[in-house]
């Protein structure tokens, strides 16, 4: 029996799309690498060249609701293909970028790429697998999201000290053309679905809504809720988002299909799924700051301690697709998320004595909750849906993540910042009751972050300092956990085994 005949989807069809998504995650997870080579090549300073990465990720935030539309309006096939055409030539500008504004600018061209690839991907694999092999399909297209931040870092890591760092984007390049011909010759014919005009209203404000929301989240940490700036922004997004989906609910040709909400199951499946977003952040974003800004890891370092973690997860992925084909979504949802939040708790102890290896293997149980709950979460939503209406679902879902993330950064980046001030100020306060001596009970030995400052006040300040932000790490953490029981709560709201609609 061949591949085609047991899954429903060609053998090459399987290796594009997978391709396609490993593509554009190693792209993300690369660049945070290079971005100090970039500040010195470019002799631009760090508040420049970040806008690599936030330009990257505001445009995939933006055109992500699109690009369901976009797919049945010009049909999977040729918008796979051409967004794949886009990746490349964005990846190949953006190794011969000659300045900070010209990356910046090519990174932008290389989203609009990225963005589409990742929604039109998950369809694309959705649409042509058998009902009762979804899961293990999505799945396996799954582990190309775990496999290349695994690897990312290290390979990044290796190219920017031994070789050329635009190599990082480059090598996108033969494997995006690849992939072209490939996409080609197995990816069948999808007839375009949408028939009535563009809808020019919801493609201006859902761009200006989103970006609006999705920048003033990213620039929260930086400015603070209360600053003018942010106000401004969620005022504007507010407004603008407001508008966006009074226009999809009243048009009959709507860009992104809203009314989908109403069906209960995908609903619940995205709610839980957009917590465990959340959640996530707790490792994705605070452990990485933790090893390297407090236990000073290099870049390389931290990408060794989290890629078992990371492998761990690409190899549940199938299983858990497998399993999802046979008891539904519930049951794994609720044990992922039980296996999280049991893991989260522990992290709520993290301090500067823990090994390299225990915060190891506890991020690899974190993760391994992660493989299960994450893809049959994203299945269940997909299979409750019309068959119609698998291009926007997708976009849909990917969106409400999206945003769930960055709201999650948001938040846990603010409550490490102030826990961390107001912990400074509280240890500031009380230093006459203090002793150097002392320190030692707060689990952090002085000598390790202060040796050279020249006085034994100094070294005291400096290592409150260290303690302050340890506090605020943790205080964020304990929130993080917090959202993996809700997480595991509304896990039990999820459906349990049913049939994909038709």
């Amino acid at each position: 029996m061949s591949f085609e005949e047991r899954f429903g989807i060609k053998g090459l069809t399987m290796i594009s799309v997978v391709l396609g998504v490993f593509m554009v995650i190693l792209d993300t997870s690369v660049v945070n690498v290079a971005i100090p080579k970039m500040m010195s090549v470019f002799a631009t300073d760090q508040n420049t060249i970040e806008w690599v990465i936030t330009g990257y990720t505001l445009t995939v935030g933006m055109l992500t609701p699109a690009s369901g539309y976009l797919a049945d309006l010009f049909g999977m096939k040729r918008m796979y293909i051409l967004a794949l055409f886009i990746f490349v030539v964005g990846s190949a500008l953006s190794g011969a970028a000659w300045s900070s504004s010209s990356i910046i600018a090519f990174r932008v061209l290389q989203a609009v790429g990225g963005a589409l690839l990742l929604p039109i991907s998950m369809t694309i694999l959705f649409s042509l697998s058998k009902p009762e092999k979804r899961g293990l399909m999505m799945g396996i297209w799954g582990i190309a999201s775990m496999f290349a931040p695994a690897f990312g870092p290290t390979l990044s890591g290796y190219i920017v000290q031994n070789l050329n760092f635009r190599l990082i984007f480059y090598i996108n390049v033969p494997v995006g053309l690849f992939n072209i011909l490939i996409a080609r010759s197995a990816i069948p014919k999808f007839e375009a679905r949408e028939t009535g005009k563009f809808d020019w209203p919801g493609m201006v404000t859902s761009l200006i809504g989103f970006f609006c929301l999705l920048y003033g989240f990213s620039d929260v940490p930086a400015s603070g809720w209360g600053s003018a700036e942010i106000i401004s922004l969620f005022l504007a997004a507010g407004i603008f988002l407001s508008l966006f989906v009074v226009l999809e609910l009243t048009t009959d040709n709507p860009m992104v299909e809203l009314r989908l909400l109403k069906i209960r199951p995908f609903l619940v499946a995205n709610i839980a799924a957009g917590i465990l977003r959340i959640a996530m952040m707790g490792t994705l974003f605070l452990l990485p700051v933790f090893l390297q800004n407090g236990l000073g890891l290099t870049p390389l370092q931290t990408g060794l301690l989290t890629m078992p973690g990371a492998l761990l997860t690409a190899v549940l992925l199938p299983i858990s697709g497998a399993l999802f084909d046979k008891v539904g979504a519930r049951p794994l949802a609720v044990l992922g998320l039980s296996i999280m939040m049991v893991s989260s708790f522990f992290l709520i102890n993290l301090n500067y004595n823990w090994t390299f290896t225990s915060i190891m293997m506890i991020y690899m149980f974190r993760q391994s909750g992660m493989g299960l709950s994450n893809m049959p979460l994203s299945t269940a939503g997909m299979n409750s849906v019309p068959r119609r209406y698998y291009n926007k679902a997708s976009s849909l879902q990917n969106t409400l993540r999206n945003v769930a993330g960055s709201f999650g950064t948001a938040i846990l980046s603010t409550i490490m910042q102030n826990h961390e001030n107001y912990s400074l100020i509280s240890y500031l306060q009380n230093t006459s009751a203090q002793s150097l001596q002392g320190v030692n009970t707060y689990g952090i030995k002085p000598s390790i972050f202060a040796p050279k400052a020249p006085s034994a006040l100094l070294r005291f300040m400096l290592v409150l300092k260290e303690i302050a932000f340890q506090n605020g790490i943790r205080e964020a953490l304990t929130v993080a956990a917090m959202f993996t029981v809700v997480g595991l709560l509304s896990a039990f709201f999820v459906g349990k085994k049913q049939v994909p609609v038709a």
